[in-house]
């Protein structure tokens, strides 16, 4: 064999193994992290936690929840971690890294929290991880939460300027979207609504769901397009949206504090159905 043609072959192994790698290093579905529940003490202040991607940054929508606590006479202590364009993996392992390691979310566990709100989705959606990815992460998340008797309220994947985002992606992030599909079982990466409905399933057959506040992400917004106002921009919310949210996510939260019923939801609005894309009949509609 020519000594081109070794060269040749050699390279393109070289490459398959690398891209291999690659695939495998960003969709693989990893083991769990083996919590160790701490002791928790009872206190007169409500202490709430918020972790996840860029719209777990910040501090206003810590204040809004507090703010809207406090408007209902409730003292709280609101604690809030987020990475920028992270992914559900990255959310679930920033609860694991060490202090003072960039994002980590460590005191997350370790604050006497008694709820831990979850923004997530944008970025795995955004990036083309699959439903299969989204779900998977977000049920350790939600299970590690609860075995450190952290009530976790989960707010299912947002809408957002989804096609946009992803249209305006460079050729290369195009191409390895296109590929990963392909070789990848994920699930459908082409419908936000896939993510939902795989979240819930997840969620179901693990019985996660009896151990989490679920907050459909369409109480807030049931349509992108038709309600821009509530929308920085194709990614984020504006002030709007953001207090709109959390006004919602407030009133989850006392209901189950004033019910004591996990799948009860708040007074006036309908039993959700966290798959459904369609807003419930008795909540105020996105925008108003």
């Amino acid at each position: 064999m020519k000594r081109s043609v070794k060269l040749v072959l050699l390279a393109v192994a070289f490459v398959a193994v690398g891209l291999g790698y690659y695939f495998n290093k960003r969709y693989a579905l990893e083991k769990r992290y083996a919590p160790v529940p701490e002791k928790r003490h009872k206190n007169n202040i409500l202490r709430i936690g918020i972790i996840g991607d860029s719209w777990a940054t910040g501090i206003s929508l810590d204040t809004i929840i507090s703010d809207e606590f406090l408007r209902r006479g409730i003292k709280t202590e609101v604690i809030s971690f987020g990475e920028p364009e992270a992914k559900t993996k990255d959310i679930y392992d920033n609860l694991y890294a060490g202090p003072g390691t960039p994002y980590s979310s460590s005191e997350i566990l370790h604050h006497n929290l008694d709820y831990c709100i979850i923004l997530a989705g944008t970025s795995d959606a955004a990036g083309e991880m699959g439903a299969k990815f989204y779900a998977y992460y977000s049920s350790l998340i939600i299970g590690d939460l609860a075995k450190n008797n952290i009530e976790p309220v989960f707010v299912t994947m947002p809408d957002f300027g989804f096609k946009e985002v992803t249209d305006s992606l460079g050729i290369l992030k195009k191409v390895r979207n296109e590929v990963s599909s392909l070789i990848i079982d994920n699930g459908s990466t082409g419908n936000l609504d896939d993510y939902r409905k795989q979240v819930s399933e997840v969620l179901k057959d693990t019985h996660l769901q009896d151990s989490a506040i679920v907050v459909p992400f369409n109480l807030v917004c049931d349509n992108y397009q038709k309600h821009k106002i509530l929308y920085r921009n194709n990614s984020h919310l504006s002030t709007a949206g953001k207090q709109k949210m959390g006004r919602i996510i407030v009133q989850y939260i006392l209901n189950k504090i004033n019910q004591g019923n996990l799948h009860s939801p708040p007074a006036g609005i309908g039993a959700p159905n966290i798959a459904s894309s369609k807003p419930l009949a008795n909540i105020r509609r996105s925008g108003s």
